[in-house]
C-alpha cells in the first residue's frame, strides 16, 4: 500500500493521497512529451521515435517478420501497421510475404535507411542526452535500469544477423523505455479505473480540485495536455458532470473550472484505485528504489525540480519534489 508520514499529509478531501508530482503514471505521460518535444527539435525530417524503434531493430537483423517487429518496439497492432506503411512510403523499408508462411510479412531496412541512421542515430542519442541531462550523473545508470524494469522491457531471440551492421541505438535508450511505460501504465490503469475516468481525466480533476478557478489553458499546462485534448477531456468531464465551467471575468474568451457539487465525493473512490495503479506499475522495484527512482522520474518530467504549481494542496499549490516524495510508495 501507500505509506504517508502524517507531518507532510495533505487533507484527503481536496486531493486525495497522492501529490500529482509523486503519480509515477503522470510523470511517465509528461516525461514522454518531453521526449516527444525534443525529438522534434532534435532529429532532422519527419521521423518519429516509434518509427526510428523499428528501424533500429531492422537495422540488427537482415530481416524480420512484422508482428516480432512491432512486439519488440512496443506497437499495437493498428499503430504497427501505420508505421510500416509510413516507412514503406519514405523508402525506409520493404515488406514481403512470408514464402514459409503467407499468412505473415517478413520486413527488410532499404539501402536508402542504411545510409541515412548514420545521421540520425547521433542526432537520436542527443535527445536522449538532453531527455536524462536533469538526473545527477551518478544516477543514471541506475535510473535507467530501473526504467526498463518498470517498462517490463522483453527481450527476444534476434534474427539472422546482417552481414554489415547499421549504427542503431538500443532499444534500452530512455524515451523508447518511457513510451514502453507509458503503455503499462495505460493497461494497469485500463484495469482498475478505466471504466471511470482515464489517466488524462483525472490529471484534469486533480488539477481542478488543488487550484479551483482554474482557467483552461493554465489547467493544460499544468496537466501535461495541448490545448485540443485539453478541450475534448474537459469538454466531457463536464458533460459527465465531473466539472463546472462559466467565463473567466478577467477573460470574456476565457473559462475557469471547479469541481462540480458531487465531485469531490466520486474522486474519493478513485484515489485508493489510482494509488494501487502505481503500486502495480512500481512492483518490479525493491522498495528501497522506489523513491529515488520517482525523483529521477520527476525531474526528466519537468527538466528540473517540478514547479509549485504542479498540483495542489490546501493552499492551492503543489509542494515540491521534495516535500512531495514523503509519499513513498512502499509494500
Amino acid at each position: 500500500m501507500v505509506t504517508v508520514r502524517a507531518v507532510d499529509r495533505l487533507p484527503d478531501d481536496v486531493v486525495g493521497a497522492m501529490p500529482l508530482v509523486a503519480i509515477p503514471g503522470y510523470l511517465i505521460r509528461r516525461s514522454q512529451r518531453v521526449h516527444n518535444r525534443l525529438w522534434a527539435e532534435l532529429v532532422s525530417g519527419e521521423l518519429t521515435g516509434p518509427q526510428y524503434a523499428v528501424l533500429s531493430i531492422l537495422g540488427r537483423v537482415a530481416e524480420a517478420e512484422q508482428q516480432w517487429v512491432a512486439d519488440l518496439a512496443s506497437l499495437d497492432k493498428s499503430s504497427a501497421a501505420d508505421v510500416v506503411v509510413r516507412l514503406i512510403r519514405k523508402s525506409w523499408i520493404v515488406r514481403a510475404r512470408d514464402p514459409e508462411d503467407s499468412r505473415r510479412y517478413l520486413l527488410a531496412l532499404t539501402s536508402a535507411a542504411a545510409l541515412a541512421l548514420p545521421t540520425i542515430t547521433p542526432q537520436s542519442a542527443a535527445v536522449q542526452d538532453v531527455l536524462l541531462a536533469p538526473v545527477a550523473v551518478s544516477r543514471r545508470e541506475a535510473f535507467e535500469k530501473d526504467l526498463a524494469a518498470v517498462a517490463r522491457l522483453g527481450e527476444c531471440e534476434p534474427y539472422v544477423p546482417r552481414e554489415v551492421e547499421v549504427p542503431v541505438l538500443a532499444l534500452t535508450a530512455p524515451g523508447h523505455l518511457i513510451r514502453c511505460a507509458q503503455q503499462v501504465h495505460t493497461a494497469l490503469w485500463g484495469e482498475a479505473v478505466g471504466g471511470v475516468l482515464t489517466g488524462p481525466q483525472y490529471a484534469v480533476l486533480h488539477v481542478v480540485a488543488a487550484n479551483p478557478g482554474i482557467n483552461q489553458r493554465r489547467l493544460g499546462e499544468l496537466a501535461a495536455l495541448d490545448k485540443s485534448t485539453a478541450a475534448d477531456i474537459i469538454g466531457r468531464l463536464v458533460t459527465k458532470g465531473w466539472l463546472d465551467r462559466e467565463r473567466d471575468p478577467a477573460d470574456g474568451r476565457g473559462r475557469i473550472l471547479r469541481l462540480a457539487e458531487e465531485a469531490p465525493d466520486r474522486l474519493a473512490g478513485v484515489h485508493p484505485l489510482v494509488e494501487q495503479v502505481q503500486q502495480r506499475l512500481l512492483e518490479v522495484l525493491p522498495g528501497e528504489r522506489r523513491a529515488a527512482f520517482v525523483h529521477d522520474l520527476a525531474r526528466v518530467a519537468f527538466e528540473g525540480d517540478p514547479p509549485a504549481e504542479a498540483g495542489g494542496s490546501s493552499g492551492g499549490t503543489e509542494p515540491r519534489l521534495s516535500e512531495a516524495l514523503a509519499y513513498e510508495v512502499g509494500e
